[in-house]
């Protein structure tokens, strides 16, 4: 790599190898936890707005302004609406990037969101962790999976950081990274959405909430443990894979009166019978059909 840089006054900037994580969110408190742990040279922790006492070993946070933005690897790790500001800002600090490798932490966002900095010299690339960072405690990233998205060259760089982190990297394309995110999002959150959904349409049926919980719970404990050992054919049951169309109708007819439930109910439903081993799939599609005709759910 370049070893020298020149900054915004034209003086010259010897770039130091190693990582500043810039955004101090639940994502990167466990990004700096995890290189200062992991003995990946954390050069900077940076922060747009308020300073913060908070320290990764010898290396304490700083603002924007007075952030050197020296390190080999310009990691970005705020929101998804703030990275291309964010990219701005640095090379309004920096202006030129030569030799450097500025990163975002989007599972949906492309390095289209970094094009500031690649046209002021930089090597961009995309790491999205595979994982949940509910709070600023931070997290080991110890067999984490993540997916890196940049050009072969840097995707080996890379992926070598993903590695030393304790991660294990993926390559994912551009042109289909928000599939990906897609999947994450339905693995994840909307996951918790369809559990509560159950857990809702339970106490309807009269459960108090920790009986509630309790059912969805020992159901979909081993629904997952049988699905990730055995695959969705082995671990698919109940009333669909009996083909009992009757049932489902009194689902369906239940669940009317409860219109978010209900639609919830009926989208999984028809990706059940479209590609899981359902008997009567004909039956199934009609009564699904006349469903959605009767108002059941909407476009």
């Amino acid at each position: 790599m370049t070893a020298e840089d020149s900054d915004a006054q034209g003086g010259t900037v010897r770039l130091r190898k190693g990582v500043s994580v810039i955004g101090l969110g639940n994502w990167g408190s466990s990004l700096a936890a995890a290189a200062v742990g992991s003995g990946i040279p954390l050069v900077e922790v940076v922060v747009r707005k308020a300073s913060s006492r908070r320290r990764f070993g010898a290396v304490a946070v700083r603002i924007l302004r007075d952030a050197a933005l020296d390190a080999e690897v310009l990691w970005i790790c705020v929101p998804d609406g703030e990275i291309a500001v964010v990219a701005e800002a640095i090379v309004a600090r920096r202006v030129s990037l030569q030799g450097q490798i500025v990163v975002h932490s989007s599972g949906a966002l492309t390095v289209a969101a970094l094009e500031t900095a690649k046209r002021a010299g930089a090597r961009v690339g995309g790491i999205a962790p595979v994982f949940s960072f509910p709070t600023q405690e931070p997290v080991s990233l110890n067999g984490v999976l993540f997916a890196v998205e940049a050009a072969p060259a840097v995707w080996r760089k890379l992926g070598s950081l993903v590695k030393s982190l304790g991660g294990r990297p993926f390559q994912i394309s551009s042109e289909t990274k928000v599939l990906y995110h897609a999947a994450a999002t339905m693995s994840s959150p909307l996951m918790v959405s369809a559990l509560d959904a159950a857990v809702a349409t339970a106490k309807l049926a009269g459960l108090k909430s920790s009986d509630a919980e309790a059912v969805v719970g020992v159901l979909a404990t081993a629904t997952l443990g049988n699905y990730f050992e055995k695959g969705s054919e082995r671990s698919f049951s109940g009333a669909f894979a009996r083909g009992d169309v009757e049932t489902v109708e009194l689902h369906l007819r239940a669940l009317l009166a409860h219109r978010t439930l209900n639609d919830v109910y009926a989208a999984l439903a028809r990706n059940a019978v479209a590609s899981l081993p359902v008997r009567r799939r004909r039956q199934l599609e009609r009564l699904l059909r006349i469903h959605r005709v009767q108002g059941g759910v909407r476009n």
